[in-house]
């Protein structure tokens, strides 16, 4: 529980439509929400693996590195005695501007398709704009959405959850108040503060597979 009501916790996003009667809007966070965001790791690897074509399994031993928690990157690079800043902007570049290659959880278009019949959908997460749009292309999600908000657009870094501009800024674009639209995210560090304060329904989604499974 964040603050002092209560929200709702399921571990199916497919759930959660169980849970949002009486309201008009519903919003979506993205990253271990709609999709998986290890599918994405995993697939910016594959194109840091493309720059070093003499390495067999690079991508492999890249996902291995980020299972042990370490950053991989760097790891890598030095564990290939390849470490530079110039190979390591490289990796990064290659990862931040990859085309991935990731797909909506099962039953995740679909839902979406019918909650459009009935109300308004929206998206609002943080990231690289860069990145962030390259997923939602990937995922082909624009056409089923009504409004979507990539944080850092609004001004940089200091625009992410839980800062509550994005929410403010959804809530006009709809012509909503609060109390008719919910959130609906993955990560309860994060997620749930803004929406929650301002009178939004929360739909916490514990996404078992996720980078940010909490308790509670």
């Amino acid at each position: 529980m964040l603050g002092g009501q209560k929200i709702i916790k399921t571990t199916n996003i497919l759930d959660t439509v169980k849970y949002i009667d009486g309201l008009k809007a519903i919003i979506f966070d993205m990253d271990d929400t709609l999709y998986s965001e290890k599918e994405y790791i995993r697939s910016g690897y594959r194109k840091i693996a493309e720059l070093f074509p003499q390495i067999e399994g690079a991508d492999k031993q890249l996902w291995n590195l980020f299972l042990e928690g370490k950053p991989a990157i760097d790891e890598f690079l030095k564990q290939q005695n390849l470490f530079s800043d110039e190979n390591k902007e490289k990796c990064l570049t290659a990862y931040r501007l990859q085309k991935p290659d990731i797909h909506l959880y099962p039953g995740v278009k679909a839902m979406l398709l019918d909650l459009r019949k009935r109300y308004l959908v929206g998206l609002i997460t943080d990231g690289r704009p860069e990145g962030q749009w390259a997923k939602i292309v990937a995922l082909r999600i624009e056409p089923l959405i009504d409004e979507i908000i990539v944080t850092d657009e609004l001004g940089g870094i200091k625009y992410r959850k839980p800062n509550d501009v994005a929410f403010r800024l959804m809530a006009d674009r709809m012509c909503m108040s609060f109390e008719q639209m919910c959130y609906i995210g993955d990560n309860a560090r994060k997620d749930f503060m803004a929406p929650q304060k301002l009178g939004m329904r929360c739909i916490w989604v514990r996404n078992e597979d996720g980078l940010y499974v909490l308790g509670g």
